[in-house]
C-alpha cells in the first residue's frame, strides 16, 4: 500500500517536497475539490514549520491546483464543467501531437508492460489510475518538447481533481480496453491510427467528467 503522502517529511530540499507532498494528497483525493489547506494542520501532519507550507500553496496556486482568495485563504480549486471540457479538449490537441513523434520510435518495453496490465486488467481502481498517469505519461514524454510537455503536465494533474472521483462510474474494463488498442497503434508506429483511437478515448474521458460534475456539485464550480 503506497504511503500516505501527508506522512512527516525529511529536510532535503523542504520547499519541493512538501509541495510534492500536498500536491499527490490533492490528487490521490485526500484533500478534496473546495477543501480549504490550513498551513497550520498541513504543518503539522508534515512536521515542518508554516513557512515551507506556505511557500508550496502558492506554487501549487501558480499551477491553478490551488485557489487563493483574499482574507479567506488557499482553496483546492473546483473545476466547472466547462473547465473540464477545455481541458480535455487541450489535452487531447497535445497528446496527439506528441503521438507524432512517440511513433516514429515508441518505447516497446515500457508500452508492452503497461499493455500487459490493461490487457489482464482485474477491475482495481488504484491500479488503473497509476497505470492510466504511467500511460499518458510515456506519451507526453515522448514528444521530445520539454514545453509541450510542462504544460500537459499541469492540465493532467488539473483533470484528475475531479476524474478520480468520476471513475467510479466508468466501465474501467472498457477503458482498459481502449488503451490497449492505442498502444497496439503506437507500436505498430500507425500515428493516423493511434491519434483517432486517443481523440476517442479522450472524448469518452470527458464527457464522463462533465455528466459525473453535473451530477455532482459538490466536486464542480458552478457558472451562471
Amino acid at each position: 500500500m503506497p504511503d500516505n503522502p501527508l506522512s512527516p517529511t525529511q529536510n532535503i530540499d523542504l520547499r519541493q517536497i512538501v509541495y510534492e507532498k500536498i500536491r499527490e494528497a490533492i490528487l490521490d483525493g485526500i484533500i478534496h475539490p473546495g477543501e480549504r489547506l490550513s498551513e497550520v494542520d498541513l504543518a503539522e501532519k508534515l512536521t515542518v514549520s508554516r513557512t515551507p507550507v506556505r511557500e508550496a500553496i502558492r506554487q501549487l496556486a501558480e499551477t491553478k491546483l490551488v485557489t487563493l482568495i483574499p482574507r479567506k485563504g488557499a482553496y483546492v480549486v473546483l473545476l466547472s464543467v466547462q473547465d473540464a471540457k477545455d481541458l480535455y479538449e487541450l489535452r487531447s490537441a497535445l497528446e496527439c501531437c506528441a503521438l507524432t513523434h512517440l511513433c516514429q520510435a515508441p518505447p516497446t518495453e515500457a508500452l508492452r508492460e503497461v499493455r500487459a496490465v490493461f490487457d489482464g486488467f482485474n477491475d482495481s481502481m488504484s491500479q488503473f489510475i497509476h497505470y492510466d498517469r504511467q500511460f499518458h505519461s510515456i506519451i507526453r514524454s515522448g514528444s521530445g518538447n520539454k514545453f509541450l510537455n510542462g504544460v500537459l503536465d499541469n492540465v493532467v494533474d488539473l483533470i484528475q481533481l475531479c476524474r478520480r472521483y468520476a471513475l467510479e462510474v466508468v466501465p474501467l474494463a472498457a477503458s482498459a480496453a481502449e488503451h490497449v488498442g492505442i498502444i497496439d497503434a503506437i507500436l505498430a508506429r500507425d500515428v493516423e491510427k493511434s491519434q483517432r483511437l486517443l481523440r476517442d478515448h479522450l472524448r469518452r474521458a470527458s464527457e464522463s467528467l462533465a455528466t459525473y460534475l453535473e451530477k455532482h456539485p459538490e466536486f464542480s464550480r458552478q457558472t451562471p
